[in-house]
């Protein structure tokens, strides 16, 4: 009896947890958004490469303002090639370093598309993948036990690659995996849990 109590406890406080992902209505389909934060993996390669391209820059700017660039002959070319590839990379890592962190699975229902995106810190996506309706190969729900939330995930073709779409306990996710199921027309699957 007290085992029966506890389950049901336990299914209520998952269902009464607020969900980390978001999906947002737009005119051509939907943004789910996946609610999870930045890996610090990504987050410190982002600062390393801010910091490296702010000093290559500072080194192409300072090789081209060098008052002995135009009086050196023979090392002036040198100095120019230099500080061009110096602001290559330069711009280069504060690029990627602007990319962004976010990740969102945008639902294209107009044309039959699901873009993987990731937004930059003014707001401007950048699309990392795109794929037809017709090429995902399931919807898997996998459960996690070691902090009861569950991933939602897409699979292209028969292949191991996959997309993740969000995460949270099953019982939020289910109706999202049924509404994907519907608009991709593809039978939903829930996977063995996962350790």
């Amino acid at each position: 009896m007290a085992d029966t109590q506890a389950s049901v406890v336990g299914f209520s406080d998952n269902l009464a947890k607020p969900s980390s992902f978001t999906v947002e209505e737009i005119y051509w389909g939907y943004i789910i958004r996946s609610g999870r934060g930045p890996s610090v993996g990504v987050a410190v390669a982002q600062a390393v490469c801010f910091f490296f391209g702010v000093c290559l820059l500072t080194a192409a700017l300072g090789l081209m303002i060098l008052p002995a660039l135009f009086f050196d002959g023979g090392l002036g070319p040198m100095r120019l090639g230099a500080a061009a590839l110096f602001g290559a990379f330069a711009a280069y890592l504060l690029w990627f370093a602007s990319r962004g962190t976010q990740a969102e699975v945008h639902v294209d229902t107009s044309i039959g598309e699901i873009r993987e995106v990731i937004c930059n810190r003014a707001g401007k996506p950048t699309t990392v993948g795109a794929f037809g309706f017709d090429t995902i190969g399931g919807i898997h729900l996998n459960d996690r036990e070691h902090d009861n939330q569950a991933v939602l995930s897409l699979r292209y073709r028969n292949t191991s690659q996959t997309v993740m779409v969000a995460e949270g306990t099953e019982a939020q996710l289910v109706s999202l995996r049924d509404r994907l199921a519907s608009d991709l027309m593809v039978t939903p699957t829930t996977s063995d849990r996962a350790a």
